[in-house]
């Protein structure tokens, strides 16, 4: 919004209580410089205001899977993207190399740490595999980047996981490829896949 005139834009899709607030800050501010004010100390209850200010909290987004609930594979998508769009269809040419098909696999967003620990403790999956870093740090219980700690299984709730780089990451980055594939090639071999020719 234009208040450098020191008056607010008035947009239909703001609210009332919007509107009049910028209304006030503009008047506020018109005023202080009419006084000669070319700055103003503010405390910190006004830093942390404006910290919020226009900040939307959004309500977190729902727990979302597919695919049979008894696989032995688990995927933990950061993007909650699935098999869709771009980064959908290189997570299928992924699975591809690896002998799967999406029907084979159990794929579930990075939403809900407590319903994928239910989903491990009752299936008890051979494996899971953390697509790009939410999904990673929710498995490792962490803050560490995924660079640091892909590359290596760790466990969650007694299966082992492996954190990779997500598709879409792939899709902006291709020289994280050969990392995702050696990654890829570690859960084959522990779940027993790479008896065909990889």
């Amino acid at each position: 919004m234009d208040i450098s005139n020191g008056k607010a834009a008035q947009h239909s899709d703001c609210g009332h209580g919007v509107v009049q607030a910028l209304n006030a800050l503009s008047r506020f501010l018109k005023f202080q410089k009419s006084l000669g004010n070319q700055s103003m100390t503010l405390g910190r209850d006004a830093f942390h205001l404006l910290d919020l200010w226009g900040t939307p909290s959004w309500p977190p987004p729902p727990f979302v899977a597919q695919g049979p609930e008894d696989a032995k594979i688990v995927l933990v998508d950061s993007e909650g993207s699935f098999f869709n769009g771009q980064p959908g269809n290189l997570l299928v040419k992924m699975l591809s190399a690896m002998h799967l098909a999406p029907s084979d696999v159990y794929i579930c967003n990075a939403a809900d740490n407590t319903l994928l620990t239910r989903h491990i403790l009752v299936h008890k999956p051979i494996v899971v595999v953390a697509l790009g870093e939410k999904a990673c740090r929710m498995t490792k219980g962490t803050g560490e980047p995924l660079a640091k700690i892909r590359g290596d299984f760790f466990q969650c709730h007694g299966v082992p996981v492996m954190a990779t780089h997500h598709p879409g990451a792939l899709l902006k980055n291709s020289a994280l490829k050969r990392q995702a594939w050696d990654d890829l090639k570690q859960v084959m071999a522990f779940a027993g896949l790479d008896h065909h020719d990889s």
